[in-house]
């Protein structure tokens, strides 16, 4: 028992079987590892007339009652924009985000959830989860094995993301589906910064 205290880090499970995923944070959230000073940077996919940047830096993570906070420069996944956003982050590892383009609730599930065939809800928006079969091609490179998820409000906007566990996210787009774009547009990774 002792031993299993010193060294819960390495593989010790809780009374129910599991995993203890409380030990650092890369444990706790795989599909968005955070750590202060890690950086996605993203680029809008080619064939493209104008560049166009956004930059997710982690700017500092701070323990809280049920979890953590996380400071980041940017989260443009709904909004494409660069204003700074906290999310807060369970001792579970739902992460969730507050007046986030109108909405509030979890934004990204914990790994438990984070399986093909789930579903819930982030305020007005459908989320779903499911295996993309494909690879992504980014610019800092290519991923396979990635999770994918939809986000709709059943009528005017829809969002994308692939995760990619241990990574993050890998390709987005937030799109407008009535009346519909012509082009959707989408964002890759350029690059790739993850600190431990």
């Amino acid at each position: 028992m002792v031993l299993c205290s010193l060294f819960t880090a390495f593989s010790c499970s809780n009374s129910s079987g599991n995993k203890d995923k409380s030990n650092t944070i890369a444990e706790l959230i795989p599909y968005f590892p955070a750590a202060t000073g890690s950086k996605w940077v993203y680029i809008n996919e080619a064939p493209r007339e104008k560049t166009v940047l956004f930059t997710v830096e982690v700017k500092d993570l701070l323990k809280d009652t049920d979890g953590f906070k996380l400071n980041l420069s940017s989260f443009p996944f709904m909004t494409a924009d660069n204003t700074e956003r906290t999310l807060s982050i369970n001792s579970s590892g739902d992460i969730s985000v507050n007046d986030y383009n109108g909405t509030s609730g979890v934004f990204i599930p914990s790994e438990d959830n984070f399986n093909s065939g789930y579903r819930w809800s982030f305020g007005i928006y459908k989320c779903s989860i499911s295996d993309f079969s494909g690879e992504i091609k980014s610019e800092e490179g290519n991923y396979s094995g990635c999770k994918y998820v939809y986000m709709t409000d059943g009528f005017t906007f829809s969002f994308e993301m692939w995760f990619k566990k241990g990574t993050g996210i890998v390709k987005w787009g937030a799109n407008r589906t009535n009346p519909p774009i012509l082009k959707p547009v989408y964002y890759v990774l350029k690059e790739l910064n993850l600190q431990k």
